[in-house]
């Protein structure tokens, strides 16, 4: 009998090894390298552009560094097709309850809330709307779920369920909304976590439940797809 709500498919201990140090990489040097090569080009990137590049070479890491994982994972989509579509319905309509109740919360709370991360995306697809579209469709999903719920929650969850669930929730929200903390009230940097947490669950719960990385990162890239096309 399939054993429901824990991990069946995790990275291998040497994927995990070479998962954090890239994702220590990704997080300080890569783009430090990047926006110091960028002017060297004789025609130099835009920051659609750049973003994308950035992306792209985290994607082609996760597809070097986590083969077996994202096989295992695969596997079990076709092993178990029931438990991965109800994961992600689901962990949609859970998603969209809570972000609706965070987002009436902050309509009312500071009506003018702007989430930054957000504002940002929505400009770089003004500028390429086919690259920024790629690349938050196709290459963010798999990238930041398998280090966020591949190598954080997965690691954790062996030891603690709790601890899991806050760490990769907390790091999720971290990464969105970091280069944005000085320019938020103290009110607006709480509406801003709000508004990240709920995915950090949904997605994390979806891969539990799905027993397959390829659960949290369909609903990843159904959530961008959704919001870069304006419908949420």
């Amino acid at each position: 009998m399939r054993k429901r709500n824990a991990i069946g498919i995790s990275p291998s201990a040497s994927e995990l090894t070479a998962g954090a140090i890239c994702f220590v990489f990704q997080l300080t040097l890569l783009p430090r390298f990047l926006q110091w090569l960028n002017p060297q080009l004789g025609q130099p990137l835009s920051a659609a552009e750049l973003n994308f590049v950035y992306y792209f070479f985290n994607f082609i890491a996760v597809l070097l560094i986590f083969p077996g994982f994202l096989g295992r994972s695969a596997s079990e989509v076709r092993q178990h097709p029931a438990y991965f579509c109800q994961a992600v319905v689901l962990g949609l309509a859970a998603y969209y309850a809570c972000t609706w109740a965070v987002d009436w919360a902050a309509s009312r709370l500071v009506p003018s809330f702007t989430n930054y991360n957000d504002a940002s995306i929505l400009a770089l697809g003004r500028s390429s709307r086919l690259l920024t579209l790629i690349g938050v469709v196709v290459l963010v999903p798999p990238v930041e779920e398998c280090f966020f719920r591949g190598l954080i929650f997965a690691t954790l969850y062996r030891k603690s369920h709790w601890a899991a669930y806050i760490v990769s929730m907390l790091a999720f929200t971290a990464i969105h909304i970091m280069g944005y903390i000085g320019t938020y009230s103290a009110a607006e940097l709480l509406i801003a976590i709000a508004q990240y947490l709920p995915a950090g669950l949904c997605l994390a719960w979806s891969y539990t439940k799905a027993e397959t990385i390829f659960a949290p990162i369909l609903i990843h890239a159904i959530i961008n797809f959704v919001a870069i096309s304006g419908l949420r």
